[in-house]
C-alpha cells in the first residue's frame, strides 16, 4: 500500500520550509541584537528548499547531477541550524566543521552513485553528518538551554530528529534499501517522509519559541534595569525586595535580618555644572561599577534617580551595614584619581527585622538617616534612630 507519494511530500515540505523562512526572515527586524541566529536560521531554511527541488528532479534530470547537490544541500541547511544555534547561545560558529560535513557528504554520494551504486550505503552514509548536526543541536540546547517550556519542545523535535535519522541508517545497514527507499511503499518509509516534511517547519517554530523567551527575558530585564549604569531600577528593586522579604517571613524562627543602605553622592551637581552632564553620568557609571565591586552576590543594587543609590543587604545588621558603607566611601576616595571629577557619598543606614514592615517604611527610615548624614557635613554615614 502507497502511503505517501514522495514527490507531494518533497514539495510540501519546500513549500513550508519556503514560509518559515520567510517568518523568520521577517521576525529578525523585531528582535534586539542579542537574539541572534534568526538570520542562519532562515538562510538554512531557503537552502532546504533548494535542496528539496533537486530531490524533485530526480527522474527529469540523472541522479548523478541532482542526488549529490540534493544532499549536499542538506547537510548545509542542517549545518546552518547549529550555526544559528552557537549563535543565539552567544558561541563562535565552527564553519570548517560544517565544511567538512558537507564534503563528507558529497565524497559518499558520488562514491555510491558512480563507483559502486548503493542506495542503502547511500543512505547510510548520509545518516552520519546529518545524525551529528543533529546530535550537535541537541546538546547546545542541553547544555545552554534555559529549563523552560519552549526549550523542552525544542529540545524534543531536535532529539526526535536524532533518533529517526540515526534508525534509519542502522536500518540501511541491516536491511537494506527495502526499509529505506522511500520510493516503495511501507509504514516506515512513509512515517520517514511525513516526519522529515514537518521536521523542518516544527523546529523553526521551536526555535522561534526559544527566541521570543530570549526577547520576554530581555524586555523584562530592561523594565527593571537603569538604562545609564545597568543596576536595577525602582521597579526591578521593589521585585528584588519583595523576594528577599518573602524569604525572610519563611524563615522568620530564625531572626534574620536585612540593611538599606540610601547613597547619595555630595555635590554631584557641581560636577555637572563644571564638567557636563556627559562626565557627569560616566561619574554615575563608575560609581555604580565601584558599589556593586563592594558588595557581594547576594546584595542588591538599585538606582533611584539622579545621584542616588540603594544598596538591599540581606542577611545583615547595623554593624555589618556601616562596615559596607565604609567600604563603598573607601572606594569612592580612592577610584576618582584624575581619569573622573572626584566624588564623596553621604549615607544613610536602616535595618530592618519585621517582614511585614512596608518597603516605603524602610526607604523612610534610610532616607531619614542620610539627611542627618548631609546636615552634620557630608561624606558621612548615619544610622537611623528611633525618636528618644
Amino acid at each position: 500500500m502507497k502511503l505517501l507519494d514522495p514527490f507531494s511530500v518533497v514539495l510540501m515540505a519546500a513549500l513550508m520550509c519556503a514560509v518559515m523562512s520567510a517568518v523568520l526572515f521577517g521576525a529578525r527586524r523585531g528582535f534586539p541584537a542579542e537574539v541572534r541566529g534568526l538570520t542562519y536560521w532562515g538562510a538554512a531554511l531557503a537552502v532546504q528548499v533548494f535542496s528539496a527541488f533537486c530531490f524533485a528532479l530526480r527522474g527529469t534530470l540523472p541522479d548523478v547531477l541532482v542526488l549529490p547537490v540534493a544532499n549536499v544541500l542538506f547537510v548545509f541547511g542542517n549545518g546552518l541550524c547549529v550555526i544559528g544555534l552557537r549563535r543565539f547561545y552567544g558561541l563562535a560558529p565552527r564553519w570548517p566543521m560544517l565544511g567538512g560535513a558537507c564534503g563528507f557528504a558529497l565524497v559518499g554520494m558520488l562514491y555510491y552513485l558512480v563507483v559502486e551504486p548503493d542506495y542503502a550505503a547511500r543512505v547510510a552514509w548520509m545518516s552520519v553528518p546529518i545524525t551529528l548536526i543533529s546530535g550537535a543541536q541537541l546538546v547546545l540546547v542541553l547544555r545552554h538551554g534555559r529549563r523552560k517550556l519552549a526549550t523542552l519542545f525544542f529540545g524534543s523535535l531536535i532529539a526526535v530528529n536524532t533518533v529517526l535519522v540515526t534508525v534509519r541508517g542502522v536500518v540501511a545497514l541491516t536491511h537494506g534499501a527495502a526499509l529505506v527507499d522511500v520510493t516503495r511503499p511501507g509504514l516506515f518509509q512513509g512515517f520517514y517522509l511525513a516526519v522529515t516534511a514537518l521536521q523542518p517547519a516544527l523546529l523553526a517554530v521551536g526555535f522561534l519559541m526559544v527566541a521570543y523567551e530570549r526577547l520576554r527575558l530581555i524586555l523584562e530585564r530592561r523594565s527593571a534595569s537603569d538604562p545609564l549604569t545597568g543596576v536595577l531600577n525602582r521597579r526591578g528593586f521593589g521585585d528584588a525586595y519583595a523576594r528577599e522579604v518573602a524569604r525572610m517571613a519563611r524563615m522568620r524562627q530564625h531572626a534574620r535580618t536585612l540593611a538599606l543602605l540610601s547613597v547619595d553622592l555630595d555635590h554631584f551637581k557641581m560636577i555637572n555644572d563644571r564638567f557636563g552632564h556627559a562626565e557627569g553620568d560616566r561619574v554615575l557609571v563608575s560609581v555604580a561599577q565601584m558599589v556593586g565591586s563592594a558588595l557581594r552576590e547576594s546584595d542588591v543594587l538599585a538606582r533611584f534617580g539622579g545621584e542616588e543609590f540603594i544598596v538591599l543587604l540581606p542577611d545583615t545588621d547595623g554593624k555589618r551595614a556601616i562596615g559596607v558603607a565604609q567600604r563603598v566611601q573607601r572606594l569612592l576616595r580612592e577610584a576618582h584619581a584624575g581619569e573622573l571629577p572626584s566624588c564623596t557619598a553621604s549615607i544613610g543606614v536602616a535595618v530592618q527585622t519585621d517582614p511585614e514592615e512596608p518597603l516605603d517604611a524602610l526607604l523612610s527610615r534610610a532616607d531619614e538617616a542620610l539627611y542627618r548624614a548631609k546636615e552634620n557635613g557630608r561624606n558621612r554615614i548615619e544610622t537611623w534612630q528611633a525618636a528618644a
